[in-house]
This record gives C-alpha cells, structure tokens and sequence, in this order.
C-alpha cells in the first residue's frame, strides 16, 4: 500500500467538518495531520476527535506541519489568499466552491497551481454524486439523441441569516448554490457559452444577497442551459431534466426516468403544406415511446478524495478540473453583468 499523503484541513465549518474532517480521518489515502481554525473550542474538538494538530494560524499550519495536501474549506472571501498561500509553499490544494469570489481571483488561483505545479481541485460534490453520474451513463448510450435544451432546479424556503447570505464575504446563491448548478448543466452543455441571460432576486433572506436566481444561456453550437435556484418557494417543481432529440431523461427523488423513441419505429410522415388542414383537425403524432424508470445506483458515485489523491500520486485525471472551475466563474461574471442590481421583493 502506498504511504499516506499527510493533508490538513483549514475551515472547521459545515463543510470542513462534516465532508472533509470526517471522511479524510477513515480514509486509505490519507492522514488528517493537521487542522486550522480561529475558534479555539473547533480546533480542540478536531484535536480530540481525530488526532490532528490544531493550529490558529494558516502560514504556521502549512509551515510547521510537514503537509502534502491541503483542503481549503474557508469562507469564499478568504479562498484566493489561502489557495496562493498553499500553493506557493508546496502543497497540492482542494478548494472548497465557489472557487473564488471573482473570475479574476480564480484565475489567478489557477495561475499559481499552474507556477508551482500542484494539483488543484474544486469540491464540486454534486457532480461525484450517483444520481448525476448515472444520468451521464445514460447520456452516452445516446437513447434520448443530441441533447438540445439542459434545466437544473434547486428549490426550498430558507430565511438565511448566515455569513452566506451577505455579498461582502461573497454569499448569494449565485455563488452559493449556483456554483452546483452551473457546474453540472456546463458539463451537460458544453462550456462554449456565448450568451446569458440572468435575474438576481432577494425574497426570504436576512441578508443583503440574492436567494432567487434565474439563469438561461446558449453555447456557441446553440444548446440552452437553464438553472432556477429559489430559497423562497413552497414547491420543489423539478431536480434535473435533460431534452435530447429523440426523448428526454428526468431526475426526480432518486429515480432516472428515460421517454425515448427508436427513429425505425416511428411512421413515415410527409410534410403537407396545404392551407385548408384535412379534416378540419390539427395534425397527430402516435410516436411509439418507450419509457425507463431506473432507481440511481449509489455504485456510481465518485470518491472526491480518491479522486484527488490518484492525481497527486500517478497524475490521473481529476473529477473537476480547474479549468472547468474557472469556466464556471466565468458564466457566473456574466451572470452578474447581465442580471445588474438585485431585485428586492421581500416577505410580505
């Protein structure tokens, strides 16, 4: 068995602890050697617990630790600072989404991985999941044809009154959930986008960020991208749908579900151009459709720390390449150029 690669985490938060801490202290691939925080009472229950070394200090984490690794589970305002910081001091370097507050700042990100040569990786757990890899498993048995037309929907009623709810430590859910969002439906369209449209919308939150979002954009070669993120609705309408030329595949509380026509079943049909319809009656359609409903297979789900680990040790492909990150923040810019100043509706 290879030698552990020494990691630390710093962010003892919701992600850092319950994703990052918990996982990486069971995990073959790793040792959890070191973690930092400023709150005291999180680094002692992280010393406690697992059996790092406790730091107050990001620069003496990565100075005194004898680190490889480093996962970055920090507030978005902090991530371009920690990530150059880590980067320059040798470690390789997971990094908590949204990469960055900025485009500027996440390719500036991408610049010092590139400088250093580090591996650099955005945890992006939406695309490891089961149910988004199952559905790109059925993509490429090319059942449903060229795909034409993407939505993802992210939908429920939460007042926010978090740090992620403020646009000064770059909270909204623009950055927040659309970060997931966007970066599956770029994976499903292509990231050759050439126009968005967005509206920004404060409804439920305490804070000065968007929860509603609205997104539509088209890649160069004319594929539609759609994302509705709404934190303020009584109704989760849809998950995950995807519209192909022959058929379309729909994601909805675990179950895959295919509506597909085989074109040597479908009847001939001619075009009939006449003004005066036959009949009187409007044309019809008996497609012969055939139609799947899958359970997700939790088999296919992507281990994002093997993941990162087989890149720092044998050069494998990463799950989420930077670039594609970088991409990602590049249609959320646009995003915010487009939609202007956030629109406040507000409880009433």
């Amino acid at each position: 068995m290879a030698e552990r690669i020494r990691i630390g985490v710093a962010g003892l938060g919701r992600i850092g602890w319950h994703f990052h801490c918990r996982a990486l202290a069971r995990h073959l691939d790793f040792t959890l050697a070191a973690v930092q925080d400023p709150e005291p009472e999180r680094r002692r229950e992280a010393e406690a617990t697992y059996g790092a070394a406790g730091y107050a200090n990001f620069g003496a984490m990565l100075r005194d630790a004898d680190l490889q690794a480093v996962v970055i589970a920090t507030p978005t305002h902090l991530h371009r600072p920690m990530a150059e910081e880590a980067l320059g001091s040798g470690c390789h370097v997971l990094l908590e989404k949204p990469m960055a507050q900025t485009l500027a700042e996440a390719e500036a990100i991408l610049d010092a991985a590139t400088r250093h040569q580090r591996v650099l990786t955005i945890y992006q757990p939406h695309r490891a999941e089961a149910s988004f890899q199952h559905l790109c498993h059925l993509l490429a048995t090319g059942k449903i044809g060229q795909v034409y037309h993407v939505r993802r929907g992210m939908f429920s009623f939460a007042r926010r009154n978090d740090w992620q709810s403020l646009r000064r430590y770059g909270g909204g859910m623009l950055n927040n959930y659309g970060a997931h969002a966007l970066d599956q439906v770029l994976q499903l369209v292509g990231y050759d986008v050439q126009r968005v449209f967005c509206n920004l919308r404060l409804v439920a939150s305490l804070g000065d960020a968007e929860d509603v979002v609205k997104v539509l954009l088209e890649t160069r070669q004319g594929v539609l991208g759609e994302v509705d993120i709404n934190q303020a609705t009584a109704i989760q309408p849809y998950e995950l749908q995807v519209w192909g030329t022959r058929g379309a595949i729909t994601l909805q509380g675990g179950t895959l579900t295919l509506r597909y026509f085989r074109p040597e079943d479908l009847p001939p049909k001619a075009l009939d151009p006449h003004l005066a319809s036959a009949n009187r009656e409007y044309p019809s359609d008996p497609v012969p459709w055939q139609e799947e409903r899958i359970p997700v297979d939790p088999r296919l789900a992507v281990d994002v720390h093997a993941n990162f680990a087989a890149a720092i040790r044998e050069g494998a492909p990463l799950l989420v390449a930077p670039h594609e990150t970088v991409a990602v923040m590049r249609v959320i810019e646009q995003c915010r150029a487009d939609a202007g100043a956030i629109l406040h509706t507000g409880l009433a």
